[in-house]
Order: C-alpha cells, then structure tokens, then sequence
C-alpha cells in the first residue's frame, strides 16, 4: 500500500472518530469491521457505514466457515457471480454467531473456479436483512445458540460492498482474520454470577470464598494462571505494534493460542478449587454453575477464529520459520480440486 493512500486512510479515521466524538478511545485499534472496511473498502461504503460500525448502530457477523471448508477458508464453495452492477450470492456458511441479528456478513465467496484456490476469492459485506439470507440457530452445548447455520438463495450484494480488487479478498481476509485474532487473544467471557466489586483477580477471589486461599497447591496453580496471562499481555502489546504499521501479524496467533490455553486452565483450577462442589449446578449453586459453564465454553476459543491447530501451524511456519505443510490442491483451477 502506498503512503499517499494510507495517508489519505488515516484522514479518513480522524474525520470519522471526529464526527463520533472518540479520538484517542483507542476503537480504531480493536473494532474488527471498521478496521477491515477501512482497509479494504470502497469510499462509498466507508461513508456509509465506518461512523455505524463505531458507534454500534449496525450488527455484524462472520461468513467464512462452511460446512466443506472450516479449517481451510481457500476451500470455500459459496458463489459470488457478478450480475450488472451487483453480486448474486449462492451457499451456506455455519458457526456464524449473532448471525440473526446482524446488519451485514463479511463474506468470502468464490468469484473465479479457474484460478486456484486462493486467487479466486473475493470479500464482501453482505446485507442481511433479505429474502435470500435464512439464518438458523444451532445449540450449543452450553445450551445457548450463538452460533447459527446461514442458508444464501440468490441473495443481493451490491458491487460497492466489495472490499479489496474482484478475486483478491484472500488478502482482505488476512487483515481481518489479524483484527479476530486480537480481539480474542485479549477478551475472554467471565463468570456468569459476576465477582465482587474489588475482588481483584477472579481466581483469587474465588479461592478466598471457598477457604483454599491458604493452600498452597492452590497458590501455585492459580500463580500459574495469572503468569499465562501476563505473559499474553505482553505478546499482545507486540502484536498490537504490527498492528499500527498496517501489517497483519502472525503474533496473533500466539496470543489466540494463548487464551485458549488461558480459559482452558482457570476453568480447570476453579473446579480444583471447588472441589467436589463443582459437581454441582442450578442458580442456587452460581460458583459450580460458572466453573461448569467456563469449562465448556472454552472450546469456544480452542475452535472459533481459527483452531488450535489451525494457529500451531501458522506460528511454525510464519513466527518459527519452519516448512509449510504440503498442499496438493494449492496450485491447480479451484474447478479441478477434488471433493468428497
């Protein structure tokens, strides 16, 4: 990119948190769709909707993962054909969270079969509030329905609502997968039943409620947790410095991984903490009820956003220089790949 146009996007941003009162909040590092538009998008579309996205005027979703292509997005089979001066979009696309309430889609769709793979995706926001959108919830074990199945029939994407150059959204993608990866490498889902105002690291408080500060087995896993944590910080504070040079870093991975790591392990310490009691549930037991809760919902982090996996690989190849993994399918037209 060059700097008379990242200059001219950082006038853009500057105008724009004018206009909403928020310079120097810090929302233009964290806000995953306004960042990716930024980058990406068309003037019309940044009018239109960066000063929304910053406000929280306008629901957004994910729609990459499919159900042929979940951990290798390149693999995605939803069509995109141009159609005059708009897009008609056919497939389906799953583990999409608040897909029902949201405004518009960041899509991948494949807009050239005779390319491989990877060159032949494009990246759009996809209006979907529409006759040809059919969203439906999945439940999830938790027992909650974030995530949904979202079934497209000929829906309607404006030419405008592409993000970077027809057949080049693999790159688009690449920054926003970055801004994802940030933002769930930081932010974890707490306790359902809250921590006393004061209480300092949940953990802690936790262990101080239940009588286990004094133990030192106790001690020593939970010093374990907080060092995690300081240590992802610290990574974040890195990647975020990528971040500001308009690169998308693999760090963010590390910190993904991270986190994953980080839930999976205070959920665990909080039933070492309970004990027996974790067995049990309902609200009149809230600190059974959180530990259950986090401890399956940390699966949330280990899958969405890209697998464990998925970043294990990304850090061996991109952060430890390690060779890639073989791809048979990489280098031949998308039309001439085999599936199942």
């Amino acid at each position: 990119m060059g700097r008379s146009l990242k200059d001219a996007q950082a006038r853009i941003v500057e105008q724009e948190f004018a206009a909403v009162g928020a310079p120097g909040t810090g929302q233009d590092r964290t806000n995953l769709w306004a960042n990716t538009l930024l980058a990406g998008g068309t003037q019309a579309l940044k009018e239109k909707l960066i000063v929304p996205l910053l406000r929280g005027q306008v629901g957004m979703c994910l729609l990459y993962s499919e159900p042929g292509a979940g951990s290798d997005l390149a693999g995605v089979r939803t069509r995109a054909d141009r159609v005059g001066d708009h897009f008609v979009v056919n497939g389906q696309k799953v583990w999409t969270s608040y897909a029902a309430t949201a405004d518009y889609g960041m899509l991948i769709a494949r807009t050239n079969w005779d390319v491989p793979k990877h060159g032949g995706i494009s990246f759009f926001f996809l209006p979907m509030k529409q006759l040809g959108v059919e969203v439906r919830p999945l439940r999830q074990v938790t027992g909650e329905s974030q995530f949904n199945e979202v079934f497209i029939t000929d829906a309607v994407c404006p030419e405008e609502n592409l993000l970077g150059e027809l057949g080049e959204g693999w790159g688009v993608l690449q920054t926003a997968l970055a801004y994802e990866r940030s933002a769930m490498g930081e932010a974890a889902r707490g306790p359902r039943s809250g921590v006393p105002e004061g209480s300092g690291e949940p953990l802690i408080a936790l262990a101080r409620e239940a009588g286990m500060l004094g133990d030192p087995l106790i001690r020593q896993e939970i010093a374990r947790v907080i060092g995690l944590k300081k240590l992802n910080a610290l990574n974040a504070s890195r990647a975020k410095a990528d971040l500001k040079q308009g690169t998308s870093s693999p760090l963010m991975s590390l910190g993904k991984l991270a986190m994953s790591r980080i839930l999976h392990e205070e959920a665990r310490v909080r039933t070492l903490i309970l004990g027996a009691g974790s067995l049990l549930e309902g609200p009149e037991h809230p600190r059974a009820d959180d530990a259950n809760f986090l401890t399956l919902n940390a699966y949330f982090t280990s899958i969405g956003g890209g697998t464990d996996q998925i970043q294990r690989n990304i850090i061996g190849e991109r952060v430890l220089g390690l060779p890639k993994e073989p791809e048979v399918d990489r280098h031949i037209p998308f039309r001439e790949v085999r599936t199942s």
